[in-house]
């Protein structure tokens, strides 16, 4: 004869104090948009307050880098009972939730999916954790560890929106296609963390010397690319000199032992030199082919 089942214990509901929760990084949790579909904003996310602007528009609560979304495309604004409320307000191409045209008013739910222009984004709640697990997860998407520009993907998802922004607006846009010279010296010599460490180091000067309005990522090894909207190639070959001139002055050092790698610069402009972005990275790839012909340290278009 067997012997009997030990009685199951009744279930114990464990809670936990607003201070606890706090101290645990959890905390009440609120709304936020996510972009889970679109391009160079995919990850991004920003908190639904009560009113929040969906557009194009930079003032916009919420900037999209979509052709498809209009400057004002659709407003989020909080009823007397808390309730997230979403119109669209005369956008171009509409907006539907949930894969339903958007007719009036709607109320959100947690896990609506808005889609407007080509992006999808949801609507949910998360409390500080989950906001904190998603940024980490957006960094690792977009940026490039070792120099911390974007990566390669966002950038080239930025680019093509940039040409056909520019295009729209009959206005220039330069790009910079970058490659260091002397890096496989350095590796043979001190060893490949040596290399690294000046290639993280030039990503940081470029990122410096391209401010707030250019974009630019390690398009591979120790070769990077960038561009500026509204450069012409004046101003773009003005840009390009100065990072070539500060990588060359840089001094980097590393574990007592100065390192002296320089950089190659080849310039395109659109629409002067090319139509595309295909087109456009090609251009300025055989310029900064050019560049090294010349001797290296350099810049060419």
């Amino acid at each position: 004869m067997s012997d009997p089942k030990p009685p199951k214990k009744p279930a114990q509901t464990i809670r936990v104090s607003a201070q606890d929760a706090a101290a645990e990084g959890l905390g009440p949790k609120r709304a936020y948009l996510t972009v889970i579909r679109g391009g160079q904003d995919l990850g991004v996310h920003v908190e639904v307050g009560a009113s929040t602007t969906i557009g194009r528009a930079p003032e916009a609560a919420f900037t999209l880098q979509d052709l498809g979304v209009s400057w004002q495309h659709a407003q989020i604004s909080r009823s007397a009972a808390g309730a997230h409320i979403l119109e669209d307000v005369g956008s171009t191409n509409g907006t539907r939730v949930n894969g339903q045209p958007l007719a009036g008013p709607h109320v959100l739910r947690d896990g609506d999916k808005l889609l407007v222009g080509e992006s999808v984004l949801r609507y949910s709640f998360a409390d500080a954790m989950d906001v904190d697990f998603q940024t980490e997860i957006a960094a690792l998407v977009g940026t490039d560890p070792l120099t911390g520009l974007e990566s390669k993907r966002r950038f080239d998802d930025a680019l093509d929106y940039a040409v056909k922004v520019a295009a729209q607006s009959s206005r220039p846009l330069a790009l910079l296609m970058m490659d260091m010279d002397g890096v496989k010296r350095i590796n043979d010599t001190h060893g490949h963390l040596f290399g690294a460490h000046v290639i993280g180091e030039t990503g940081r000067i470029i990122a410096l010397h391209l401010g707030t309005d250019g974009h630019a990522a390690r398009f591979g090894g120790d070769e990077f690319c960038a561009f500026l909207p509204g450069r012409d190639k004046e101003r773009a070959c003005g840009v390009a000199e100065h990072i070539r001139d500060a990588v060359e002055t840089a001094g980097m050092m590393k574990d007592g032992i100065p390192l002296k790698p320089t950089i190659s610069i080849g310039v395109g402009v659109f629409p002067d030199d090319a139509q595309t972005s295909l087109d456009l990275v090609a251009h300025a790839d055989a310029a900064l082919y050019r560049a090294k012909e010349a001797g290296k340290n350099c810049v060419r278009t």
